[in-house]
C-alpha cells in the first residue's frame, strides 16, 4: 500500500485534521501509521505545533518523525528558512522518509499549503510527492469556489505523475449553504471517478478531537488510487 501525501488547496483549509484523521483511520484498521510534516512554519510560543497533533494520532514521538525545520514566521518554508538564515535539505527530507519506512511505518505526509509552495527553492511539495512515490489527497474549502481550485490542484498533481486518492472538503456547515450542498456532486462531475469526502465544521477546538471525529468519514480514502 502506497504511503500519503496530504496536500491543499491553500493554507489554513485543514491539512493537519485530515492528516491526523487518517492516521486514526488507518490505525483502527491494524495498520502501523505514522504522520510526518517535514517542515513547520508559524510556530510562535505557546502554539500548539502540527507535529504534535499527528504524534498524538500516531500514538507515538517517533524521534524521525519530528519536522527537519520549525520556523517561527507564517510564510512559504522556503521563504521564512531564508530569513531565519537556515536551509531545508531535499536530500535530507526525502532520506528520512525512506528511514521511516525502512522501520515499517505507513506514512501520512503533510505538506505546506499547496502544491506549488516551495519547500526549499526548487524543491516543492509537488517533487517530494513525486519523488517518494506518495499518492495524494486534497483538503480544501466547503464552501464558494473551492471548484476551481480543487480542480487545479488535482490537475497539477496528476500532470507531474502524482496518483490522486480522493479529496476532502472540509468545514461544511449545518445546515451548508448552497455551495457547500452541491460542490460534491459538483467535483464528482469534473473529476469523474475521484473520491470526494465531506467533514462537517465540528465546535470542538481540539484538533486531535476533531480528527478522532473526522476519522470516521475516511474509509473511502484508505483504497488505492484508480
Amino acid at each position: 500500500m502506497a504511503d500519503l501525501l496530504v496536500t491543499g488547496t491553500d493554507t489554513g483549509v485543514g491539512k493537519t485534521v485530515v492528516a491526523a484523521a487518517l492516521v486514526l483511520a488507518l490505525r483502527g484498521r491494524g495498520e502501523r501509521a505514522l504522520g510526518f510534516k517535514p517542515v513547520e512554519t508559524g510556530i510562535g510560543p505557546g502554539e500548539p505545533a502540527d507535529s504534535e497533533v499527528l504524534a498524538e494520532a500516531s500514538g507515538t514521538h517517533e524521534p524521525l518523525a519530528a519536522p527537519l525545520l520549525r520556523l517561527a514566521e507564517a510564510l512559504a518554508p522556503a521563504v521564512a528558512a531564508e530569513r531565519a538564515g537556515v536551509v531545508l535539505d531535499p536530500v535530507a527530507v526525502e532520506a528520512r522518509i525512506s528511514a521511516l519506512r525502512g522501520t515499517g511505518y505507513r506514512l501520512v505526509v503533510e505538506g505546506a499549503g499547496g502544491v506549488h509552495v516551495p519547500l526549499a527553492w526548487g524543491y516543492t511539495v509537488l517533487e517530494l510527492a513525486r519523488n517518494r512515490n506518495l499518492e495524494a489527497i486534497v483538503v480544501a474549502r466547503a464552501g464558494l469556489g473551492t471548484l476551481n481550485h480543487v480542480v487545479l490542484t488535482v490537475e497539477a498533481l496528476r500532470s507531474r505523475g502524482v496518483a490522486v486518492r480522493g479529496v476532502v472538503l472540509n468545514g461544511r456547515g449545518e445546515p451548508p449553504d448552497l455551495a457547500e450542498e452541491t460542490n460534491r456532486a459538483a467535483l464528482e462531475r469534473l473529476l469523474p471517478g475521484l473520491r470526494v469526502a465531506v467533514v462537517p465544521r465540528y465546535r470542538e477546538k481540539s484538533s486531535l478531537a476533531v480528527a478522532r471525529m473526522a476519522a470516521l468519514g475516511m474509509g473511502g480514502l484508505l483504497q488505492p488510487a484508480s
